[in-house]
């Protein structure tokens, strides 16, 4: 994200032997096998943003993310895969730090990048694995639902679906050097750390013969309820705009 700026975590990003880890899938898993973090932002206002964190191993949900915090939510046992504490602690804390300074920069930027309220961000970042071949990671930031940019061999791309905005912004974001160096530290090693340690570290429940019906049931239940947040989330923007000054759900300072 925009202002990726934490040295600290060098040690977590470059941790672990990744030339042992990169090729082997385990066996017993189909391929491919993905790990993605999605964010979706949504600004009504100049004050108020609401934010929905999550983390998926392929169409299971592992992670939920409390914005305000900051912290991880772990929703298995295993949610942790091999990290240690400590990484845990390393890693949240660096997503929370640079979650609110994307926020910030759309707040500051609103009006120059012509982007007029209420709209929508969303954010997908992971990794997917492949036997005998190295990772593959990917950062995507849509727009409205549609394509705006991406992270391609260590710098942004813009989507022409994105207009002359979209070209603003990859400018911008490919201004910050040392900020791109980690993303990519993150896609293609970190996460594909992670991913292995949650395949392991759940692999007694994710091999289950019901395992694959039992997702059916989440990922039904998962839906409906963003279906209602987000019936909740219009609701309450309808009611706020008839409010002088709307409190803000996540502070910009």
């Amino acid at each position: 994200m925009l202002f990726l700026q934490l040295p600290l975590l060098l040690a977590l990003l470059v941790g672990g032997d990744n030339e042992q880890n990169k090729n082997s899938v385990p066996e017993g898993f189909q391929e491919p096998i993905s790990f993605e973090v999605i964010c979706v932002l949504s600004f009504h206002n100049s004050s108020w943003v609401q934010s929905l964190g999550s983390g998926w191993l392929g169409e299971l949900q592992t992670h939920g993310w409390k914005s305000n915090s900051g912290t991880f939510i772990y929703l298995w046992p295993w949610s942790k895969g091999n990290f240690s504490n400590e990484e845990l602690m390393e890693l949240q804390n660096y997503l929370h730090t640079n979650f609110v300074r994307f926020v910030q920069a759309f707040y500051s930027h609103a009006r120059k990048w012509q982007f007029e309220y209420p709209f929508e961000v969303q954010i997908a970042e992971g990794c997917e694995l492949h036997a005998g071949e190295v990772p593959v990671g990917f950062m995507r930031i849509a727009y409205q639902g549609s394509d705006f940019l991406s992270f391609q061999n260590k710098s942004w791309v813009s989507s022409p679906e994105g207009g002359k905005r979209a070209q603003v912004l990859r400018r911008l974001f490919n201004l910050f050097r040392g900020a791109q160096e980690i993303i990519h530290k993150l896609l293609s090693d970190t996460c594909p750390r992670f991913l292995l340690g949650l395949l392991d570290a759940g692999k007694a429940y994710l091999q289950r013969p019901d395992h694959h019906s039992s997702m059916g049931w989440i990922a039904l239940a998962v839906i409906v309820t963003l279906v209602l947040m987000a019936g909740l989330a219009f609701w309450l923007w309808k009611h706020w705009t008839h409010r002088e000054s709307p409190s803000s759900v996540l502070p910009l300072e």
